[in-house]
């Protein structure tokens, strides 16, 4: 069936489905066909020397039907352990690991450079309540603002990325939000409206990019190297939060928070000329891939047949969107982001309103945890991939153990932080939650790369809109929270129900995702197959 498929198309063909694998031969056999016309008149003018070719290409098959059978071989032994096949059995066709770790690194600061721009409307809320005298009500709706715009774009930003390739449209989110913390003094002076559209503009264009990142991280990683690609994207996220709640409060401090909303402009856009000149959605190898699988399915697509019609389209995307393994990943990615953004948006008002910490004071115990949180990110890093390697861990045990650990740790911080009375214990506290919570690059970051091997970013935009209602919900619900006494002054008891309401939804995140967590692609059926006479 393989005769005349070019060797790497072998290789791609062990880890493909059986339908894939017929469109491949048929390629190969095609181009075979084509070499033989080109040389009749020759063989026919020499029939010795046709019979020696023959006997030459009938040797070379039976020499390759030993290595095929192994890697087959390898291939079921690799999938009766739990793990994902079709990528390990590809990795000579992969990128060298050079270029895949320049790519790794790039995107993890894109990610962080993203959260940096969303990030700093936390300690910026602050200074600028002080001069337009913004109630708690309204800096709910303010820090929530950006995460309505960003629900709206995560599934066409999937989409695109899936489409046009995740390059340029992390590229225009990189654009569109520095231009509009450019912008952000000026609305300001305008009002609290032009304020809310501002951040909602700037979370709709931004929204492409998360899923896009993903995207084009399943095409330049294999293997391992996953589960080190999705610590690195976490540790960018937490450097780019080290950098907005550490730095904005001093810089707002010292030369006032429109210079602050500057620096943050300046620095997204200064990225974005990097991401221009190294960034690449795919490897070059993948191009070639993708062609020829396309080139492979022509002549079924040219007699009238596909994928079958778009109600089975459809049936195969909401089969693969509501499967357990992928509501367990959405249902864990709403709990962090439900978490995430609330420390960052209120932690900067909690520090300032009940422990009365100076700006200063608190930029360095916002810092803190964020620079154990990276710290812990580059341990997870490589410690995951080596658990892996050496095979202490499956690929599920990582996604279970430390999805568990950043779980339970960030719950009982949260129950430590309530507890506490000193600016001190609260940031010693809050390093509990940063620092485990960063592993969560192993858990359920990591599975988005391991759900889907064809809807990769359907998945992940999907995924990433029902986290962004959480993210959405988040100072909503904080700020509802704080004012059920009546009043718009909070006491030490109002932020205590708040702490714990936040460490009981970390208990439910452990107690769903890690039962139903899979590495197990829930879409290998969803490939090419011809249509039937009543389609």
């Amino acid at each position: 069936l393989l005769r005349g498929v070019p060797q790497r198309r072998v290789s791609l063909c062990l880890c493909q489905p059986a339908s894939k694998v017929a469109g491949l031969a048929h390629l190969g056999s095609m181009t075979t066909a084509t070499a033989v016309q080109r040389n009749g008149s020759r063989s026919s003018a020499s029939p010795g020397a046709t019979r020696s070719r023959a006997a030459v290409v009938k040797k070379e098959d039976a020499s390759t039907l030993p290595e095929i059978a192994a890697a087959s071989a390898k291939a079921a032994a690799a999938k009766a352990n739990g793990e994902d096949t079709a990528l390990s059995s590809e990795k000579h066709l992969g990128p060298s690991d050079s270029a895949a770790i320049l790519q790794i690194y790039l995107l993890s600061g894109a990610r962080g450079v993203f959260q940096m721009s969303r990030i700093c409307m936390g300690p910026l809320v602050v200074s600028m309540s002080f001069e337009f005298g913004y109630t708690t009500e309204q800096k709910g709706q303010i820090l929530s603002a950006f995460a309505a715009g960003y629900a709206l774009t995560q599934i066409a930003g999937g989409l695109a990325a899936d489409r046009l390739g995740g390059a340029p449209v992390i590229m225009f989110g990189l654009l569109t939000s520095g231009l509009s913390l450019f912008l952000l003094p000026w609305a300001a002076e305008a009002g609290l409206v032009q304020v809310w559209w501002l951040l909602w503009a700037m979370g709709f264009t931004q929204g492409p990019t998360y899923p896009a990142q993903l995207v084009t991280t399943a095409k330049w990683v294999t293997g391992s190297l996953r589960s080190y690609a999705s610590a690195l994207g976490a540790a960018g996220s937490t450097a780019g939060a080290l950098f907005a709640l550490g730095l904005t409060p001093i810089i707002s401090s010292r030369v006032g928070w429109r210079q602050a909303s500057f620096l943050m402009g300046v620095s997204t856009l200064l990225f974005g000329v990097i991401w221009w000149c190294l960034g690449s959605s795919r490897p070059p190898f993948r191009s070639d891939v993708d062609s020829g699988l396309a080139a492979a399915s022509a002549p079924s697509l040219t007699s009238g047949k596909g994928s079958g019609s778009w109600s089975e389209i459809l049936f195969r995307r909401v089969k693969l969107l509501t499967s357990l393994p992928v509501l367990a990943v959405y249902f864990a990615h709403s709990v962090h982001n439900f978490s995430r953004y609330f420390l960052t948006g209120w932690m900067p008002t909690y520090y300032n309103d009940i422990l009365h910490a100076s700006a200063d004071n608190t930029a360095v115990q916002l810092m803190i945890p964020d620079i154990i949180g990276l710290t812990m990110s580059f341990v997870a890093a490589h410690l995951g991939r080596t658990l892996q390697q050496r095979g202490f861990l499956s690929a599920l045990g990582v996604r279970r153990v430390f999805a568990s650990i950043a779980f339970l740790g960030a719950a009982m911080g949260l129950a430590l932080v309530a507890q506490a009375r000193s600016v001190l214990g609260v940031t010693a506290s809050l390093c509990l939650v940063h620092g485990l919570a960063t592993l969560q690059g192993l858990g359920f970051g990591a599975s988005y790369l391991d759900v889907s091997r064809h809807n990769s970013g359907l998945v992940t935009g999907v995924g990433n809109t029902v986290a962004t209602l959480a993210s959405f919900a988040s100072p909503v619900f904080a700020s509802w929270v704080l004012t059920l006494n009546g009043s718009d002054t909070n006491g030490v008891e109002d932020w205590q129900r708040l702490f714990f309401a936040f460490a009981a939804s970390n208990i439910a995140g452990v107690l769903v995702f890690v039962p139903f967590v899979s590495v197990t692609p829930q879409d290998l059926d969803d490939v090419p197959r011809p249509r039937s006479k009543a389609d």
